[in-house]
């Protein structure tokens, strides 16, 4: 089993690709495309946690719709987009679902957005968000801090395997 980590998925969103240029002439291909990357690079057996803004939709057709497309076995941690509660997502074939930040292992903290205040910043802690897309953050200028937001991994392989 292999784990992977992705931010800002935005799926359903058709004014993400103007806003973060997004190499997609509308929201059909983006989906499209980004269903099919995951599918070539995570497995069945594979673990991936979403760190928000899975996608726009409120609906649970729609959102369930999506989960049962994409291989891996799905945990969110919960972003300003994702507005449903967190047993609806469960409902929708996330094994989990939390607003709280996640730690997956020792010293390793997974988060939607980042923080503002460098106090908060462990240097012995290792830290993964979304929520900015292409945009600097104060947590960019510290090298135990990495964005995964679609726009900061690369599109072609657009995940990042935490060994």
């Amino acid at each position: 089993m292999k784990r992977f980590i992705i931010a800002d998925t935005h799926f359903g969103h058709e004014n993400i690709i103007k806003y973060e240029s997004r190499p997609f002439s509308n929201v059909e291909e983006m989906d499209k495309r980004l269903i099919a990357l995951w599918n070539s690079v995570v497995g069945k057996d594979d673990l991936i946690y979403i760190l928000g803004d899975f996608t726009l939709s409120r609906r649970m057709d729609v959102i369930k719709n999506l989960v049962n497309q994409l291989n891996g076995r799905k945990i969110l941690i919960m972003g300003n987009h994702d507005i449903r509660k967190p047993k609806n997502y469960i409902e929708c074939s996330f094994e989990v679902a939390t607003r709280k930040p996640v730690m997956v292992e020792p010293g390793v903290i997974l988060m939607h957005e980042p923080f503002n205040d460098a106090k908060l910043i462990a240097p012995n802690y290792i830290y993964f968000f979304g929520h900015v897309h292409a945009n600097k953050t104060l947590m960019d200028e510290y090298p135990n801090c990495m964005c995964v937001s679609v726009e900061r991994i690369d599109l072609s392989s657009p995940f990042l395997q935490i060994k």
